[in-house]
């Protein structure tokens, strides 16, 4: 329970750039992370080869709100982004690197540091020059799986697998894994998140007529499995919440889970607070939640 907060705000930084870095395959994923940690980025997301799939999809979703020079720019801006993939294929997973400094020219040391450091490993790599080529990128990372599910008629988000965490030396084995896993239920998605500490986010689109059972029950316990057999966590900043309830004894073993129930039993004896949540609830329990109604 918190009765007092107190925050501290940190003032944006003058200047801020985008080093955008193109994996072919994930073999590289580690390096990438470790050598652009060492090097203190603002930031470090990413998203993967169907989030573009789908940028290219509905391109004009894009451009169609940005007026007639924004347009233009926007659309010429990709021009080279496409040869890329025209002529070297389409990338794995794209990492968005971002350096904000009040001294421009650390900017630009730490960028050439970073170029360097990934240059033996044969990636292409890519610094923006402008705010509008930078938000290009922030385009597609926000914006894909929103048009994603405007566009799909007859499915829905089904954020039931969206929050794990696995650590990024493991990524490079891992993540093949969980795509051989979710390739195995034909279904729609994008992954994306905040590699630098291993978090990751999928929301696949379910189908109406989905066996739930099949589907959101039997993934989740498989993509938990993998998760948790590589030291990570089901959830990492999102809480558990309902969905993730029955599969917490996988992740915190009995002894845990019989204190979260006693300190539940403390302070709401009557199970009145969001009944069930994190202590009780069965997979047919949180079958009612994941109706299509």
């Amino acid at each position: 329970m918190v009765t007092e907060v107190t925050f501290k705000l940190i003032p944006v930084k003058k200047y801020s750039r985008l080093a955008v870095v193109f994996l072919k395959d994930l073999k590289n994923i580690s390096e990438v992370i470790n050598e652009s940690l060492k090097l203190d980025p603002e930031s470090i997301e990413s998203y993967d080869d169907n989030t573009v799939k789908i940028a290219v999809k509905f391109f004009y979703e894009f451009l169609k709100n940005k007026g007639v020079i924004g347009f233009i720019k926007f659309f010429f801006s990709f021009m080279q982004d496409f040869f890329m993939i025209l002529t070297g294929g389409m990338p794995k997973l794209i990492f968005l690197i971002e350096f904000a400094e009040d001294d421009e020219s650390l900017i630009e040391k730490k960028m050439a540091e970073l170029k360097g450091k990934l240059a033996p490993l044969g990636l292409k790599f890519k610094i923006t020059k402008s705010k509008e080529e930078t938000e290009k990128y922030w385009d597609v990372r926000h914006e894909s799986f929103n048009l994603l599910r405007k566009h799909v008629k007859g499915k829905h988000t089904a954020p039931f697998i969206d929050d794990f965490i696995v650590r990024p030396e493991f990524l490079p084995e891992f993540l093949p894994r969980l795509d051989a896993i979710l390739k195995q239920y034909n279904l729609i998605y994008t992954i994306a998140g905040h590699p630098g500490d291993g978090n990751f986010h999928i929301i696949p689109l379910i189908d109406k007529s989905t066996n739930i059972d099949k589907i959101i029950l039997e993934l989740s316990e498989k993509v938990y499995s993998l998760v948790l057999e590589y030291h990570g966590s089901i959830t990492a900043e999102h809480n558990d919440g309902i969905i993730r309830t029955p599969f917490l004894p996988q992740m915190y073993g009995e002894k845990i889970m019989k204190i979260f129930r006693e300190i539940k039993n403390i302070f709401d004896p009557q199970d009145i607070f969001n009944p069930g949540k994190k202590t009780l609830y069965t997979k047919n329990d949180i079958k009612k939640y994941l109706t299509k109604e």
